[in-house]
Formats: C-alpha cells, sequence, structure tokens
C-alpha cells in the first residue's frame, strides 16, 4: 500500500511495536503515520492501529491465564458434583487391574489355587518362591514343602498333634531365608486373594505376619545391630497370638554365643509353650533341635540337598 519495499514492524520494551523505515524513503511515510524515534538510518512510526494491536498482543497472556482458570473452576466443578460416580469407577477399575495382575501371573507362574480353611493350619505342597524362581531358568527352583500349625491351642502339650514350631538348620547360603520368606509370602498372597506359587495349599487365617530377618543397625539413634534385633524380638513377644505367622532367621546372633543361644532358646521356647504362634526359626545353633524332644508343638526341619 505504502510503496516502500523496506518497510518493517519491529518492536523494544521502550516503545513497544512501531514501523521502521529508512531514511531515504521516510519521504513516503503515509500522512496517518506518527514518528516515533529517529535514528541514523531509519525512522520509527506508530499508528493508533499498530498500538491497538499491541495491546491486544500484550494482554493476550492475562486473558489466556484468566481464561484457563474459569476453564479450570468450571471443570473442577463438574468433577466435584460427580465425585462419588468417579470414586466407584476408580475402584472397579483398580480391582479389576489387581484381579487381572493376579490371573495374569497364575497362569504364566503355574500357581495354584490355596483353600482357606477355619482354624490355624498351614499346609504348602511344593511351595516356590515367588520372586527368586523367577530370577533363576525355569525348572530350576526347588520347590519345598511346610506342614505347620495344626496344634489347637488348649492341646498344644499333646503328644499326637503337629507342631506349632519349627527349628530350621542347614549351612550358609543353603536356603533357609529363602524358605521362611517363601511360606511368609505365600500366606499374604493367599490372603490378599490371589493364587499362590505351590502344588497345593491349604492355609488358615493370619492376623498378622511377624519378621525378624537380617542384620541392621541405628546407629544415628544409638541402636546397634543386637540392639535393633533385641527391639525387633521384643516387639513380637509382645504382639504376637496364636493366630500369628512368625518368622525369625538367626536370633541371638549379635552376642555372645552362649548369651545369643539362651536368648534363641528362651525366645523359641515362650513362642512354642505361651504364645502358641505358627513360628519359623532359622538358626545356626543346633542345641534348639532338643527343643524337639522336649515339646510336642516343635518340630526340626533341615535343608539338605539332593543330586539327581
Amino acid at each position: 500500500r505504502t510503496g516502500i519495499p523496506t518497510l518493517k514492524v519491529g518492536f523494544n520494551k521502550t516503545f513497544g511495536y512501531y514501523i521502521s523505515i529508512t531514511r531515504s524513503k521516510s519521504e513516503s511515510a503515509p500522512d496517518n503515520y506518527i514518528r516515533k524515534q529517529t535514528l541514523t538510518n531509519e525512522e520509527r512510526y506508530i499508528t493508533p492501529d499498530l498500538k491497538e494491536r499491541e495491546a491486544r498482543v500484550l494482554t493476550a497472556q492475562d486473558d489466556l491465564n484468566r481464561i484457563e482458570y474459569e476453564i479450570f473452576l468450571q471443570l473442577r466443578q463438574e468433577v466435584g458434583d460427580r465425585s462419588e460416580e468417579i470414586r466407584r469407577v476408580a475402584k472397579a477399575v483398580a480391582a479389576l487391574d489387581v484381579l487381572r495382575g493376579f490371573a495374569d501371573v497364575a497362569v504364566e507362574q503355574g500357581y495354584c489355587r490355596p483353600q482357606m480353611v477355619e482354624g490355624r493350619a498351614i499346609a504348602i505342597e511344593d511351595g516356590r518362591h515367588p520372586v527368586v524362581e523367577q530370577s533363576l531358568p525355569a525348572g530350576f527352583f526347588v520347590p519345598n514343602s511346610a506342614q505347620l500349625g495344626d496344634t489347637p491351642p488348649e492341646s498344644r502339650r499333646d503328644p499326637q498333634v503337629g507342631p506349632d514350631l519349627i527349628i530350621l538348620t542347614g549351612p550358609n547360603a543353603s536356603g533357609k531365608s529363602c524358605y521362611l520368606r517363601q511360606i511368609g509370602l505365600i500366606q499374604l498372597m493367599a490372603q490378599t486373594g490371589s493364587f499362590v506359587p505351590a502344588k497345593s495349599a491349604v492355609l488358615g487365617i493370619c492376623d498378622r505376619i511377624f519378621t525378624r530377618v537380617g542384620a541392621v543397625d541405628d546407629l544415628a539413634t544409638g541402636q546397634s545391630t543386637f540392639m535393633v534385633e533385641m527391639n525387633e524380638t521384643a516387639n513380637i513377644l509382645n504382639h504376637a497370638t496364636a493366630s500369628s505367622l512368625v518368622l525369625l532367621d538367626e536370633i541371638g546372633r549379635g552376642t555372645a554365643t552362649f548369651d545369643g543361644l539362651s536368648i534363641a532358646w528362651a525366645v523359641a521356647e515362650y513362642l512354642a509353650t505361651e504364645i502358641g504362634s505358627r513360628t519359623i526359626f532359622a538358626t545356626h545353633y543346633h542345641e534348639l533341635n532338643e527343643l524337639a524332644s522336649m515339646l510336642p508343638n516343635v518340630a526340626n526341619y533341615q535343608v539338605t540337598v539332593k543330586e539327581l
């Protein structure tokens, strides 16, 4: 329209948007151009239309934020109006997601449906650790069985009934800790509604699963490895019941040999005679095997290797 081929629009923070025309073409500027600034080789102009557009551009971000917030408030209100429906749908989808996950792993890993019964029985045939077996080549994990908790509280001294307490011995790295965790995970999985890694499983309900596993200290608060172990053990003895599952790994190892043996013996005997919880006690104190000859609800298990 102006016939000026070098005309262009620029912007700076001082003047905002402006029209730039070289000095040689400035005489051709239309009458409605308002000179704003003169430089060595160009003249800068503004127009009312340009200033109007500038105002619209510079306020666009504020307008955008305001409109977005208005939309957000509207969406929030609509979500709030349907909150109960959304919660029901979310709960249903979550349940389906969990059950689908249970079903997938049960089919892929060959799990069985556990039989949940009244009472305290834990009868597992060819049980497997659900995590360890997946880290090994197919068929490499050696399954193990367990029979525990057949003793009703009123018959704990009857020599004809099964064990409440298993004393589990065996060499280092033989799988004792894996066996403990395996029993706990099978019980936990069954109570969440999942199939379990075993050939068959008959399980009574546990009120709680207690574990005392591993060597951990908390030196920042002044607790040595032995103190942490004793605190955890005391917590178990104070809160376990006949319906609990207790998994103990190496009680008493953080002190002198005979002191540790005395502690381990006292804990095992108290669990078997006073609490009656279903307990697996992994230990290197072979002296604890004598409990099986003294108490009818104690049995000795030993990890062995059979070459095929």
